[in-house]
């Protein structure tokens, strides 16, 4: 498969007056083209300023990007770019749909002319084409009366719609790479399935490699390709979709894998929920990061970092439990799913 970004040790750090939050320790993965990657975990792991990092959209200061390398399609390190090669590169080859659209939307600017603009700076289209193409856009993101909807304001739209044009924003421009960061948040359940419906739709006919920020497995179960699972700014399990929800070995994506709801649970069954809170990353344990939360945790977890495990060519987890001499534990994982 084609490798179109290529993110190697890459480390970030925030400047606080308390000292240095080491946000993102260490992340390396790669994005395939077409491929949706699904990035999850609870919030405060990383996972946004991860996706930011791409585009180098943190603020400088107090975020530094310390090390690693962000190698786009073209062979360039984004994290080495000048401000005008960025942007060049930003809606372009690279776009985002932010989480909140409320905020991200100028309440300003009409809808029409927010896609138009992306379309002349990018595109050297001129006013009146890029208008027409704009309306086209809307159209495909599945926006009735598009026309007129393109010379209404954010705030004429609902929540639902206003994600879909910033769909039709981001994907203005045919980016090679889209970055979803919690696209589905503020939406109602049957809204969430028409707009990740709509993304997966949009990659089968554009060939867009997306990455996909949520803490929302249930989101992910559909659309992802690969999947994997951020704690405390580090990725702590990868795989497929299969492997994460059927085979996932570390404690971790078992905590989230069992939160998620299920149609079978009683209206006044409790709700799993995973108790403690992640580490201070002002100072990181040496150990496991999970360690301090988790059910299976050995004395040994709280001493050392564990090994990257390799379980498939896919399929890699950092746990001690993996050990050949740690306990065996059995996670919560049927065949038919999580019991």
């Amino acid at each position: 498969m084609e490798k179109i970004l290529d993110i190697k040790d890459l480390r970030v750090s925030f400047h606080t007056y308390a000292g240095e939050v080491q946000a993102v320790r260490g992340v390396s993965f790669h994005l395939n083209k077409a491929e949706t990657l699904a990035v999850v975990g609870e919030s405060g792991c990383g996972k946004t300023v991860t996706s930011k990092s791409i585009m180098k959209l943190l603020p400088e200061p107090p975020a530094e990007i310390k090390e690693g390398s962000v190698i786009n399609f073209n062979g360039k390190d984004v994290t080495k770019m000048s401000e005008r090669e960025l942007r060049d590169l930003r809606g372009s080859d690279i776009s985002m749909i932010f989480q909140d659209p409320m905020t991200s939307l100028n309440p300003t600017m009409t809808v029409g002319r927010q896609i138009s603009e992306s379309l002349q700076i990018h595109r050297g289209m001129g006013k009146q084409e890029a208008f027409k193409e704009a309306v086209k856009m809307l159209d495909l993101v599945n926006i009735p009366n598009a026309e007129k909807r393109a010379g209404e304001y954010p705030h004429e739209f609902s929540g639902g719609m206003r994600q879909r044009a910033m769909i039709a924003i981001a994907l203005a421009c045919n980016p090679k790479i889209l970055i979803a960061d919690e696209p589905t948040t503020a939406l109602d359940v049957t809204i969430q399935a028409q707009i990740m419906d709509l993304i997966k739709d949009l990659q089968e006919k554009l060939g867009t490699g997306v990455i996909l920020v949520t803490h929302d497995l249930g989101v992910v179960a559909d659309v992802a390709h690969r999947i994997q699972v951020m704690y405390a700014g580090q990725i702590i399990e990868r795989g497929t979709k299969d492997e994460i929800f059927y085979e996932g070995k570390h404690p971790y994506t078992w905590a989230l894998l069992k939160s998620v709801p299920r149609l079978h649970t009683g209206n006044k069954a409790e709700l799993y929920s995973l108790r403690g809170t992640p580490p201070d990353l002002l100072k990181p344990p040496v150990g496991c990061p999970f360690a301090a939360r988790c059910e299976c945790c050995m004395q040994i977890c709280k001493e050392q970092m564990p090994p990257i495990t390799k379980l498939s060519d896919t399929h890699e987890v950092s746990c001690w439990l993996q050990h050949p001499l740690a306990p065996k534990v059995e996670g919560p994982i049927k065949a038919g799913g999580v019991e």
